[in-house]
């Protein structure tokens, strides 16, 4: 994430929409989509967003969409969860770290949980990028009044 705010501005636009596009082209809409009515509403988010990577406004509905499809088809990919300990073992005080939960996903499930953290990813530079874009707008505004 560091990177994409210490990169010029035309850089990280140039990033966003290039990523963005590339995921659209390779989002397999029927793979995922449980009837076509969910595969329409997907493919009108995926047009929608390849449009102009929803840069204009401030709305992240497309986004949200795509991530509570994506979400609810991976909840029904679960095949069990269980408890993993993340630490070590020290001498004087036995267990040090802490236990968290892991969910075991189907194939499938594994690959829709890859194209959400690639939506988080494109989600994350819009954010940025819609931030730095009014930041640099605010700046004019106030230069100009100088």
């Amino acid at each position: 994430m560091q990177i994409y705010y210490q990169m010029n501005l035309d850089e990280l636009c140039s990033r966003l929409i290039a990523t963005t596009r590339t995921f659209i082209a390779e989002f397999a809409a029927d793979d995922v989509a449980a009837d076509a009515n969910e595969r329409g509403t997907i493919r009108r988010a995926l047009d929608a967003l390849h449009a102009n990577a929803r840069l204009a406004g401030h709305d992240d509905a497309d986004l949200d969409l795509l991530v509570m499809i994506l979400e609810r088809e991976r909840d029904h990919e679960i095949r069990g969860r269980f408890m993993v300990f993340e630490g070590c073992v020290d001498p004087d005080l036995g267990h040090v770290g802490e236990g968290r939960q892991v969910v075991d996903l189907t194939e499938r499930g594994q690959a829709i949980e890859i194209v959400l953290v690639s939506l988080r990813n494109i989600a994350m530079m819009r954010t940025i990028c819609r931030a730095r874009i009014d930041a640099d707008n605010f700046l004019m505004q106030r230069m100009s009044k100088l």
